[in-house]
């Protein structure tokens, strides 16, 4: 009888051999490239450094054409400041230096040269090509007059010298006071200093005419036109002097001229009167203190 579909064990199967796989597509044959090699002759070499040896000397040709080109000499300076002294001295500076090239002027030097200057606080320079320098000049502020021994110094907030002043009457500014003419803890006492004028109101600050740094951490006032020493200590001053201002002339009334009032302290008022044989020779705040 025949069948169709003969039974599993009789079907033919391929004999043992490769197994047969499934592929998407052909393998991709390599492409083999052809490497060639680059001989480099000596002539190659020799046109190399010459090449190179060409561009450093044309770059040195022109660095030199613009060093001594009279296109780039320093030919106008501009200095902008307030005081017509400072733009005098720094214009005698700039003169005194002799500058060249602006390419070769050395900016960093100039400018601690012109911040050595008393009145200089900070200098900025900038070269405009092709041949002008621009000086913008800040000048300090005068803050206080220091009296040290019997010479008046006019400072800035810095505590830089200024100019030296025949008395401190010749500027309207605060004068500064200590026993050992600031020769110990300068900087801390004008820290002190500051810190005092700033906390006080514009219509105070109008009426102090000296402020005495003896006393470590602690500052007096002496007020325009007044010889009673006013100790603040070192807080609240605005407030204590308001305070004085308000006592003061009743104090006076019942217990005569004062010598000092001292509000240091939170929940007491210690004042001295001024001796009766002392009230006709009352010495000069801006004089007691050397």
């Amino acid at each position: 009888m025949a069948t169709l579909n003969p039974p599993l064990k009789h079907r033919i199967f391929t004999s043992y051999g490769e197994p047969l796989e499934f592929k998407r597509g052909l393998e991709k044959v390599p492409v083999k490239k052809i490497q060639r090699k680059l001989n480099v002759r000596w002539k190659h070499i020799v046109l190399f450094f010459l090449a190179i040896a060409g561009f450093f000397f044309g770059l040195m040709k022109g660095y030199l054409y613009l060093i001594n080109c009279d296109d780039f000499a320093v030919k106008k300076s501009e200095i902008a400041c307030r005081q017509e002294f400072v733009g005098l001295d720094i214009r005698a500076l700039l003169n005194a230096s002799q500058l060249h090239n602006l390419l070769l002027l050395d900016i960093g030097s100039l400018q601690d040269r012109i911040e050595a200057h008393r009145w200089v606080k900070e200098a900025r320079l900038r070269k405009v090509f092709p041949s002008t320098l621009k000086v913008e000049i800040k000048e300090r502020e005068p803050a206080a007059v220091l009296k040290a021994g019997e010479s008046f110094l006019m400072i800035d907030r810095d505590g830089v010298w200024l100019e030296r002043l025949a008395s401190s009457e010749d500027v309207n500014l605060p004068l500064l006071l200590d026993s050992a003419s600031f020769g110990e803890s300068y900087q801390d006492k004008l820290a002190l200093a500051w810190k005092c004028l700033d906390a006080l109101t514009p219509e105070q600050r109008l009426e102090v005419e000296a402020l005495d740094l003896s006393d470590p951490g602690s500052v007096s006032l002496y007020l325009l036109g007044q010889m009673t020493r006013l100790v603040l200590g070192g807080e609240r001053f605005s407030e204590r002097l308001a305070f004085i201002r308000t006592y003061k002339d009743t104090m006076e009334v019942q217990n005569g001229p004062l010598e000092y009032i001292d509000l240091r302290f939170d929940d007491r008022i210690i004042f001295k009167p001024l001796p009766v044989v002392e009230m006709a020779a009352v010495p000069n705040p801006r004089e007691e203190v050397n």
